[in-house]
């Protein structure tokens, strides 16, 4: 398990139980208690779900049960810390650390993401070039075709990012997309990439007013779920992304650039089992 592959470490744990799991048949929560040497076996459940957190009281024990050596426990730490972090300016100082102690190979592709996703139209202009034949005659082009319209010395910026990153290369002529991922092991850093999210939300709210129900698809549900309901839901919405890309993949012929935006999120706090009577209720 290669702790510098991630940025939170609820996803790090969840992932590390799966892997140990299908490696060790009798690994368990609890067997990792013991290891950790606490008692509540459905603490580390607890912490995957985000019901509870990692206390600078109980990280030494997790770093040793972990197996993680000097170097990766202040990683861990770190982590635990960026987690945590509730603003953006906290955030950016604990990933800046991060960042520090990442091998030089995985340091050089979250530069990468981090520029990559700090405007939203670097990733609309890739994209866009599967729809149109742009070269550096007529980048003019790109920049009137995506809706917001951008200015051509960004579309001039996003085109030299793109071959910067190899995410592009000239084919025939042409500026064409390579079939490439800017990625940094099983997570993409959440730090910019939420931030690369508002903007196209933005764009969202904007398509409200700009698009007829013709061109686009934008509705609400808000509704009351159990724990295991919600992990249905976002395992189907998983899978529902998943068989959009599927479409996506064997499309041809492509017209139009468009954005899909899938938003589930909770707009309480949680219930604990404690807080509720005798019929469970």
């Amino acid at each position: 398990m290669n702790v510098y592959a991630y940025y939170n470490y609820r996803k790090y744990l969840q992932d590390y139980y799966e892997y140990r799991k299908s490696v060790q048949r009798y690994f368990s929560y609890r067997s990792f208690a013991r290891k950790a040497g606490y008692s509540s076996s459905g603490f580390y459940l607890d912490l995957i779900r985000g019901r509870k957190s990692l206390t600078p009281q109980m990280l030494p024990k997790f770093i040793a049960a972990l197996g993680l050596n000097e170097k990766e426990a202040r990683y861990f730490t770190l982590m635990v810390d960026f987690t945590h972090a509730t603003t953006p300016a906290s955030k950016q100082q604990i990933f800046d650390q991060m960042s520090a102690l990442l091998p030089r190979a995985v340091k050089t592709l979250t530069k990468n993401q981090q520029e990559y996703y700090s405007k939203w139209y670097y990733v609309a202009a890739r994209e866009a070039l599967s729809v149109l034949n742009i070269n550096e005659g007529n980048i003019q082009e790109l920049a009137l075709f995506l809706s917001p319209k951008i200015s051509l010395p960004q579309a001039k910026q996003a085109i030299q990012l793109l071959l910067d990153l190899g995410l592009i290369e000239k084919t025939d002529g042409f500026y064409k997309s390579v079939n490439k991922t800017v990625t940094s092991g099983r997570e993409v850093a959440p730090l910019f990439v939420h931030q690369f999210q508002k903007q196209m939300i933005d764009l969202a709210k904007d398509a409200l007013d700009h698009y007829t129900t013709a061109r686009r698809n934008i509705s609400t549900t808000t509704m009351s779920v159990s724990a295991d309901g919600l992990e249905r839901i976002i395992r189907k919405i998983d899978m529902f992304q998943k068989e959009i890309l599927d479409i996506v993949h064997s499309d041809n012929g492509e017209t139009i650039l468009c954005e899909l935006n899938v938003q589930f999120f909770p707009l309480s706090k949680e219930k604990c089992a404690e807080d509720k009577g005798e019929d469970g209720k």
